[in-house]
C-alpha cells in the first residue's frame, strides 16, 4: 500500500505535457489501492503479476548457453573417462576403445 501511494505521489510529479499527449491512456490506474479491493480480485493480480514478471525474467539466449555448456561438460567428462583415463586395472570395459592400454 505504501509502495502504491509512492507511485501514485510520482505520477503526479510528473510533467503534464507528457500525460496530456500520451495517445496510450491508462484504463485504470496502476497499481491499483489493495485495500479497496474484494480478495478475490487482488489474488487474480497477483497471480497475473507473478506471471508477468516470470516471462520478464526469462532469458532465452543464456538459458541455452548454459544448457550447451552443461552438455559439453558433459560429454568431454565422457570422452575423457573412456578414451584417456587410467582406470588402474587392464579388463576394464573400455579397453578396446582407450588409447591408454
Amino acid at each position: 500500500m505504501i509502495a502504491t501511494r509512492l507511485l501514485r505521489a510520482t505520477e503526479a510529479s510528473l510533467s503534464p505535457t507528457k500525460a496530456r499527449f500520451n495517445p496510450y491512456k491508462a484504463r485504470k490506474p496502476w497499481p491499483p489501492d489493495f485495500s479497496k479491493l474484494d480478495p478475490k480480485y487482488q489474488f487474480r493480480l497477483e497471480r497475473r503479476y507473478r506471471r508477468r514478471t516470470k516471462l520478464k525474467w526469462i532469458r532465452p539466449r543464456w538459458v541455452k548457453g548454459v544448457k550447451l555448456a552443461q552438455w559439453g561438460i558433459c560429454g568431454s567428462v565422457f570422452v575423457y573417462g573412456i578414451l584417456f583415463m587410467d582406470w588402474g586395472t587392464n579388463d576394464n570395459i573400455f579397453k578396446d576403445v582407450s588409447l591408454n592400454h
